[in-house]
């Protein structure tokens, strides 16, 4: 049985669980700990509409997410809340994440919703991390949206590391960086001892 070590961290505002996430990352890679995924970002031009955009980490490639420009006109395009989203941006995300997983011990997934209880969004991908076993999974999630995305998700509670909700005091946030810093640093020793156990062909446990 596979399994998945997952952390969140929650906030009502995009702007505050971004700053936070990225600047963790940015901590974690410092640290030694290899960081893959993307983070969800909100901005506002005078007179014009608000966008959500999709930032991949670390080669920075965007995507449109959504805006509040009016109704939904093609068929890439589907009205939610008062937004139009981009349902192409969704597939995008998940190509980044399929590409860049492999070598990423955290996997920072940003922007997580309303659209996801509602079986939408980055609910497929979800599913499919919830499956398997390997980075640790850091979401990003919308604190009103928190108890109903743990119970559509079921996360496995074995492999919970830590959940940090925002505002949250600087030695809040320190400790949370430090346990997930500690959980990627344990993971990797496991994978290590699993690697040369299987190379010197003995078993872990006799």
């Amino acid at each position: 049985m596979t399994k998945t070590r997952w952390a969140f961290i929650s906030a009502e505002r995009i702007e505050e669980s971004t700053a936070f996430a990225l600047s963790l990352v940015a901590s974690l890679e410092e640290a030694g700990i290899r960081t893959a995924g993307f983070a969800q970002h909100k901005s506002t031009q005078e007179n014009g509409p608000t966008r959500y955009e999709m930032v991949r980490l670390h080669s920075h490639e965007r995507a449109l997410l959504a805006s509040n420009r009016g109704a939904a006109t093609g068929e890439n395009e589907a009205s939610f809340c008062s937004l139009v989203f981009y349902n192409d941006s969704f597939a995008t995300a998940r190509r980044w994440v399929e590409e860049d997983a492999h070598k990423a011990e955290l996997l920072l997934v940003g922007g997580i919703g309303k659209l996801e209880v509602f079986d939408k969004g980055h609910c497929q991908l979800l599913e499919c991390l919830l499956k398997q076993e390997g980075a640790l999974l850091l979401l990003c999630v919308r604190a009103s949206q928190l108890s109903r995305l743990m119970e559509r998700f079921a996360f496995p509670e074995e492999g919970m590391v830590e959940a940090l909700e925002l505002p949250a005091s600087s030695e809040l946030m320190e400790a949370f960086a430090e346990r997930l810093k500690a959980s990627c640093r344990a993971h990797r020793l496991g994978k290590q001892s699993i690697e040369l156990a299987s190379l010197a062909g003995t078993p872990l446990h006799e």
